[in-house]
Parts: structure tokens; sequence; C-alpha cells
């Protein structure tokens, strides 16, 4: 495993160190080979708190508000208002779009509840009838990037023509994608914009690939097309229903960006040949962002994101005590707990896509001096 960042900037970040072993500490041992008992023994600390019991009926108050944000917005624009009220419905739309997001990840977490079915229908309403980024292409990408994280040629979160989120992708870049991968540590901040839109270019070319998969988002797909194009394209006219749907597309991309980009980008990168425990590799290719109520508000609870990805299923209303847990846990064990506030943890996202460009080009020129040597 490679470290992705030499200069970590975390408010909390506890290393290994020599510890009494009798004590239950991690000590100079070797995390991989103890993680999953360590794992067995966090869990049942958070089982034993009550950290997994369901809450569907708190999560109801949270589709309640997503429903009736998105429904004001989307009524809102169809009395074709001034550009003031215009832009803040769309921006309102957005916000709830994000937050229709984050209740269809804990829905197919089976987070909001453990029938599958009654998840299924939560997902594919909140994810590919409000946002287009359907269900299924959800399912598919968001399971392997669990499976996955940060595996720097597994993680489909890591893969990308455009960025180099680890040192050999920026090494096969070419044309369009080595420029961007240039100047990558501030385009990743401007273009992230635009993640509205490929996400649901990502979901029509899934459904595309995997009709069998996506059969249930093929009949869902064109009623959200419909909301979309047949009462306000009847109320508005083709052109502004259009400019409305990009510009609510557009909005989304933001606050996406904001929620995800600092997660796992300058933590460890893990080869796919590396040996590692899954409890090492959760813990120490995420981080932790603000533990704040508006922070766990904003972010769905995904600011808890090292106790999420140790354990998808933890419902958000688990997921703030599981925090204080599961930190008092990897300080008692000397074991790495990331965490931070995200304007540091953007800073750390912008300096490790710097080092890798640099590192990049550094290679690259070294290649074609020696090229032009012989």
């Amino acid at each position: 495993m490679t470290t992705s960042s030499s200069t970590p900037c975390n408010d909390v970040f506890v290393g290994f160190g020599a510890r009494d072993g009798a004590s239950g500490n991690a000590g100079g041992s070797d995390l991989s080979s103890i993680g999953d008992g360590l794992y067995r023994m966090l869990r049942h600390e958070l089982k034993d708190a009550g950290c997994f019991e369901p809450a569907l009926w708190r999560q109801m108050g949270n589709m309640v508000f997503v429903v009736s944000a998105f429904g004001l917005g989307y009524l809102t624009l169809l009395g074709d208002p001034a550009t003031g009220p215009r832009l803040a419905a769309l921006a309102l739309i957005a916000f709830a779009n994000v937050h229709a997001g984050f209740i269809g990840h804990e829905a197919g977490h089976r987070a909001v509840t453990r029938k599958r079915r009654v998840a299924d229908v939560i997902g594919y309403f909140f994810f590919t009838f409000l946002t287009a980024l359907t269900y299924g292409h959800f399912q598919d990408i968001h399971t392997r990037h669990h499976s996955n994280c940060n595996v720097r040629t597994h993680d489909p979160d890591m893969q990308s023509g455009a960025f180099s989120m680890y040192l050999e992708s920026a090494l096969e870049k070419r044309g369009l994608g080595w420029l961007v991968t240039r100047y990558q540590a501030v385009l990743i901040w401007v273009l992230v914009s635009l993640q509205g839109f490929t996400l649901k270019i990502d979901s029509v070319r899934f459904m595309c690939r995997e009709p069998r998969r996506a059969r249930v988002d093929w009949l869902i797909f064109p009623l959200h097309l419909a909301l979309w194009s047949v009462l306000p394209v009847y109320v508005l006219g083709f052109g502004d229903a259009a400019v409305n749907y990009a510009l609510m597309t557009w909005f989304t991309g933001p606050y996406l960006g904001a929620v995800f980009l600092v997660n796992h980008i300058g933590t460890e990168v893990v080869g796919p040949d590396d040996d590692i425990s899954f409890f090492e590799q959760q813990i120490t290719t995420t981080r932790n962002l603000g533990a704040s109520r508006i922070a766990d508000f904003l972010f769905g609870g995904i600011n808890n994101h090292i106790e999420h990805h140790l354990f998808p299923n933890l419902p958000r209303k688990g997921l703030r005590r599981a925090r204080t847990i599961t930190r008092d846990f990897c300080q008692r064990h000397g074991i790495p707990y990331r965490e931070t506030s995200w304007l540091r943890a953007a800073a750390e996202v912008s300096r490790f896509l710097r080092e890798v460009t640099e590192s990049a080009r550094a290679i690259k020129c070294e290649t074609r001096a020696a090229g032009g040597a012989s």
C-alpha cells in the first residue's frame, strides 16, 4: 500500500506506536494481520450501543422534506417567475436532488429498512425518478467502490478519462486527458459542476449496456423525462423547460462535488495486489469531516465517512454515535483515524492531485530525455 499524501493535514490523526500488548492495543503489530479481530470488536461495541437499529419512520421525515422541497421548486417554476425566484427554485430543486440521493444511497445499503423490496422502491423513486441517476447504475458502481475502496485499478471512483487519481493513470493520459491532468488540482473544482450531467449520461449508458439489470430503470426513467417535459413544455414552452432542466442539473454538480470529492482523494492508495484487511483498507482510505449536526444534515450523514465505510448498513441516526465510539476505539488501539475540516480536506485533495501531476510530468520528461539521448 502506498501513501498518497506525504503530509496529511488533519485535525485528528492517531498513528501507530509501540503499545502495551497486554492492554489490547495494536502496538507494533501489523494492522493487516489483526484487522479482522479489531473489526469484530468494534462491530460488537456499536451493536451494543444500538447503532444498527433501523429508523424508517425517522427517515420518512427526510423523505417528506425532500419531496416537499422538490415540489415547491417545481411548482414555482411552472408559475414562470422572474429571474431571481426562478434561480432560487432551481437551486432548491438541486438541493433536494442531492438529498434525494442521500436517501437512495441509504436505501441501497439497507440502512433505511432491511426489507429489500421496500428499500428498492425507495431507491428507484429517489434516484431514478427524482434525479435520473438510475438506481441500477448507482448500485453497480457503488457496490464496486465499497468493495475496492481506493484500489487504483478496481475502484470505479478512481477511474477517469480526464482526472488522474493515481500516478499510473496520469502516465497513461494523452491529449485532452493529459491537458486536464496537468491542471487538475484547480480544474477538478471547476469541472465538478458538470457532474450532474455526467451521472445522467453514465446512467443512460448503463441502461443500454445492461438492459436486463436495468429493466426497472427502463420503466421509471421515462417518468422522470415526462416530469420535466410534458407539463413544463405545455406551460412554459420547450425552450424555457429545457433551460430549467439544464440549469437544475448544473446547480446539482457543485453540491455533489463538495460532498463527495473530499471523502477519499488524498488518503491511502491501495495496490491491486496489496495484502490488506477490510478494516485497515476502509479506515486508512477514508476521512471524516465536521461533526456538527449542521454537517450531518448538509452531508446526509456521510461526513461520518469512516463509520459509513466500515459499516455501510448503519442508519443515518446511528452514524453520529458510531463516530464517537469508533474514534475512541481507534485511539485505544493506536489506529489511524482521519478527522478534519472541509477546507483542510479540500486543500489536501488539491495538494495530492498536484503531486500526482508533478510526479507524472517528471517521469514523462525523463522518458522523453532518455529517448532523445538514445
